[in-house]
């Protein structure tokens, strides 16, 4: 019976991301561009470099560090809109670590700024924590509201106190990251780097604390209902509070990790990177299993590179990648309203 659900859950999904891919092909054929070598480039691209598949491997990263961390909202039945905010502040708060601290070892210095990163997200979303916890306010609009105000925090901090003072030319961006500084590459010739180490260490801990602990059973109930959670004496505010610190915490260590071991640097271009958003597909493609949300992550990671290869190939579609995840978007939300309808977990 386990696995007859498990089937479906795949088959829902699946049709959720074909939806994506056939959007993607129409607006190749409306625009005069070959089907059959876009088909072949979107699933062979990814894979066919080690340059693609680093790339793949980078999103994968960020996919599923902030992934972990809506997922385990979501199983309290809280959602986290505002992974992408917590990762811009994520990335701004690493280059005040690389700027303002120093006279340390460089090992040290990399473990600093990947906690301030990590501090930031949990900084930026205390306060609609405490407004869903003390005054019942709705999480959803309060985190999203959020990114808007972290993209003009990040524009500030690019005039002010993260503006490059030597390699900027008087425009709103950091300085490169010193090479010792910068998280080291584990393939030559790609962008990932030990990041992927970290994010895979951090998703062990959260299936272990999540998946085979109390926890997650506290989690679960609370999801289901919070009445039912107060009645058997669990603390639903306080399991609110800890969700969405995590979730908060994992979005600026991801963002630190992506400016440090990716980007180099940071300008405005960076200040809206859409892995927030993308984190909600795949935690709900994953059904907010976390290593559910890792398998989605590294196919989301894979869409996304195949999809950016096929634009290039065919004319005028710049915004092919952005209508196919739109799309992929939309049947994953109609697979997971189907799925609740037919009481699939």
């Amino acid at each position: 019976m386990q696995g007859r659900r498990w089937l479906r859950v795949a088959s829902y999904n699946g049709l959720a991301i074909a939806l994506g891919l056939v959007i993607g092909l129409v607006v190749v054929a409306v625009g005069g561009g070959n089907v059959v070598v876009a088909l072949s480039s979107f699933f062979i691209s990814p894979i066919s470099t080690t340059t693609n598949l680093g790339e793949v491997l980078v999103r994968f990263v960020a996919l599923y560090t902030v992934g972990l961390g809506v997922g385990l909202a979501l199983k309290a039945g809280l959602w986290n809109v505002g992974g992408e905010g917590q990762f811009v502040v994520g990335q701004i708060m690493a280059f005040v670590g690389v700027i303002y601290i120093g006279g340390v070892p460089a090992s040290v210095h990399i473990f600093l700024i990947l906690l301030l990163g990590a501090a930031g997200g949990l900084l930026w979303i205390s306060v609609p924590t405490i407004l869903r916890t003390k005054f019942a306010a709705n999480e959803i609009v309060i985190t999203l509201l959020f990114n808007i105000v972290a993209t003009f925090v990040g524009l500030y901090a690019l005039n002010g106190p993260i503006r490059g003072r030597t390699q900027s030319f008087g425009f709103p961006l950091t300085d490169l990251i010193p090479p010792s500084l910068a998280l080291p590459l584990l393939i030559p010739g790609t962008r990932i780097s030990i990041a992927l180490f970290i994010t895979l260490g951090v998703a062990v801990v959260m299936y272990l604390l999540v998946e085979r602990t109390a926890l997650g059973l506290r989690l679960s109930i609370v999801g289901e209902s919070t009445e039912t959670a107060r009645y058997a004496g669990i603390n639903v505010n306080r399991v609110f509070i800890l969700v969405m610190l995590v979730a908060g915490t994992l979005a600026g260590l991801a963002g630190a990790m992506h400016a440090t071991g990716v980007l180099g640097f940071l300008d405005p271009g960076e200040l809206q990177p859409g892995f927030g958003y993308l984190a909600i597909i795949v935690a709900l493609l994953g059904r907010k299993n976390m290593l559910g949300i890792g398998i989605a992550s590294l196919l989301f990671g894979y869409v996304i590179i195949g999809a950016q290869d096929m634009a290039q190939l065919v004319p005028a579609q710049s915004g092919m990648v952005f209508a196919m995840e739109g799309a992929m978007l939309t049947g994953v939300s109609l697979a997971s309203f189907l799925l609740a309808r037919r009481g699939s977990p």
